[in-house]
């Protein structure tokens, strides 16, 4: 068994077995580790239900580094910080306590536990990635279909990322990859949002190149703007101007995994259909975004686009305009490779050209029509 089977065969834990001798601790990074709690502390730390976010209330000298911490936190009112409850925002919240220790109301100890718990995992996560192969082939009996070395590593960049962007070039086969991930990880029932004239495309690729116990996978395309019972399939799709209709059902739908083709089609935030994608990118624990061109005209759509996949990432978007671009409200990059250089190091995204692969191409092919 390969490292990579180990990782994809551990239900329990995913993404944190692997062929190292390191163990969990040994990845974790100091402001992670448990601390004992301080005799004084400087305010209490709640989770408010309503609107899903942490709140500090204390001292002056704990909100004050709390809102120059924590994107969107500055508008709230005096003697507390308000942010979003996202999983880098745990980490962080950890690291600061670790200078002004806070009194975890008794009601929120469990979530606080299971938030640390994920930070931990995720933190976890992204050093084993550093540890593995950089390339994986899917199990054999559940995937028919031949990876290039290329297409191998984009496979192992999906299994060690959980909520992530391949952003190929067109013709370098995103489709098969993100298929390949999801018979490694067997996250099924798993979610396709195509746009409208790509339906029939997923659902032939998901015919040929998966099996599900030895038998071809059961795929329903969803059809409709009205909700109706779904029945029983390892394989839903539904095109992105459906989402709006589906809004509140989805959350109801029991899939493990949501892929997001050409997720460009999600650049402009306040539609009911960015709504729906993003409350059903929340429920989900695997979110594959695939696109050749995420970004178009001006840059500052990539904050929507990285928000579906993983929210707040960016921070919040005046955080966001205001270091990344010309201003609050700008939606200008002022450095595109900068901020490419970041999402990739920090494994939201994974960019090859046909230049790049050129040579692990296939010979070109002419069909005269």
């Amino acid at each position: 068994m390969t490292e990579y089977e180990d990782w994809y065969e551990s239900e329990d834990s995913p993404g944190l077995s692997g062929g190292s001798e390191d163990t969990d601790d040994d990845l974790l990074p100091a402001y992670l580790r448990p601390v004992e709690q301080a005799g004084h502390t400087y305010g209490t730390l709640s989770y408010n239900r309503r609107s899903k976010c942490w709140v500090v209330k204390g001292d002056p000298s704990v909100t004050e580094m709390c809102k120059r911490l924590f994107p969107g936190s500055a508008g709230s009112k005096r003697g507390e910080a308000r942010f979003t409850a996202h999983r880098r925002a745990v980490g962080d919240l950890c690291w600061l306590m670790l200078r002004f220790p806070l009194q975890i109301k008794l009601q929120d100890l469990p979530l606080w536990d299971k938030a640390v718990g994920e930070a931990r995992e995720a933190a976890i996560r992204k050093e084993r990635a550093a540890l593995m192969p950089q390339s994986a082939t899917p199990p054999e009996g559940t995937f028919h279909g031949r990876l290039r070395p290329f297409q191998q590593e984009g496979l192992a960049f999906l299994l060690t990322h959980d909520r992530c962007l391949l952003a190929d070039e067109m013709g370098l086969g995103k489709t098969v990859q993100a298929l390949a991930c999801i018979a490694a990880t067997r996250h099924f029932p798993v979610l396709v949002i195509p746009p409208a004239h790509l339906t029939r495309n997923w659902q032939e690729e998901a015919s040929r190149f998966l099996s599900i116990d030895g038998r071809p996978p059961r795929i329903h395309i969803i059809k409709g703007l009205t909700p109706y019972d779904l029945p029983e399939a390892d394989v839903y799709i539904m095109h992105y101007l459906l989402l709006r209709g589906w809004k509140e059902a989805l959350k109801t739908l029991p899939v493990r995994a949501v892929i997001f083709d050409e997720i460009q089609e999600l650049r402009h935030a306040g539609t009911e259909k960015y709504s729906a994608a993003s409350l059903l990118a929340e429920q989900c624990g695997h979110v594959i975004g695939l696109s050749g061109t995420p970004i178009y005209n001006t840059g500052g759509e990539i904050w929507n686009v990285i928000n579906i996949l993983d929210y707040h990432f960016l921070g919040d978007w005046e955080s966001f305009s205001r270091e990344w671009c010309y201003g609050y409200g700008n939606a200008v990059v002022i450095k595109p490779d900068l901020l490419g250089d970041y999402l990739r190091r920090e494994g939201l995204i994974l960019r090859r050209t046909k230049q790049q692969v050129l040579k692990e191409l296939p010979p070109k092919r002419r069909l005269v029509q």
